[in-house]
């Protein structure tokens, strides 16, 4: 196995680990049969579907409209990465936690820059949001739209989620579900602030993140409450 591959099978696995510790602490350890602690039904396909097109809604698609506008590249990127909190999330749900490690380190290798080729990213998305809609779990399709999209690899995922999952438990524990959390920041979505603490700071781990967020969070609510 070369470096690369052990690097790769390394951060899958603290994905998915992260994932399921996520989903058990917010939704309850019975999640996995498809219901919230609060006995609300789970669809993550339905939620996979809904942020591919969200991404979809990123590119200058529309022939009415914004013509000159350039495709949100970035923005899409975000949202791919919150397909991938889903779909994993759908993955752990039917196949368990160590197949479907197994099952998505098997689907990244699979696709390679040369077979994603034949695709425009548009087109991409669309397979992977039908695939959801008709009961499928989009796996080979994501990883299609990752390697079309330019300057983004598997590290890249890796940190962009290590952020978002950081993000996600920050909001739970700060009255999410409940209400209480406050998104928007002194005039910026928490998302812009996560970003920025993640470009100062390259190296940066989950619990890091996670003070960082907390101490932002305290220092841009007091400012707004001033």
């Amino acid at each position: 196995m070369s470096i690369e591959t052990q690097k790769i099978n390394k951060i899958m696995k603290e994905m998915f680990r992260l994932q399921n510790h996520l989903n058990n602490q917010t939704n309850g350890e019975q999640w996995v049969d498809g219901t919230t602690k609060e006995g609300r039904t789970i669809n993550w396909k339905r939620c996979i579907w809904l942020e591919t097109a969200e991404a979809t809604e990123s590119l200058a698609w529309k022939h009415w409209k914004s013509i000159d506008t350039p495709d949100d590249i970035e923005n899409v990127r975000l949202e791919v990465v919150d397909v991938w909190h889903f779909l994993m999330s759908d993955m752990i749900a039917t196949k368990g936690l160590e197949k479907s490690i197994s099952l998505a380190l098997e689907a990244e290798q699979s696709i390679t820059k040369e077979t994603a080729s034949r695709y425009s990213l548009i087109d991409a998305l669309e397979s992977m949001a039908k695939s959801a809609l008709s009961g499928e779990t989009p796996l080979f399709q994501f990883f299609t739209v990752v390697r079309i999209l330019e300057d983004f690899d598997f590290e890249d995922i890796y940190k962009l989620y290590i952020g978002k999952n950081c993000l996600n438990q920050f909001r739970q524990d700060n009255g999410y579900k409940d209400g209480s959390y406050i998104k928007i920041w002194n005039g910026k979505e928490d998302n812009v602030y996560m970003q920025q603490i993640m470009e100062e700071n390259p190296d940066i781990g989950f619990e890091t993140l996670y003070e960082k967020l907390g101490a932002k969070y305290k220092e841009t609510i007091g400012m707004q409450n001033a």
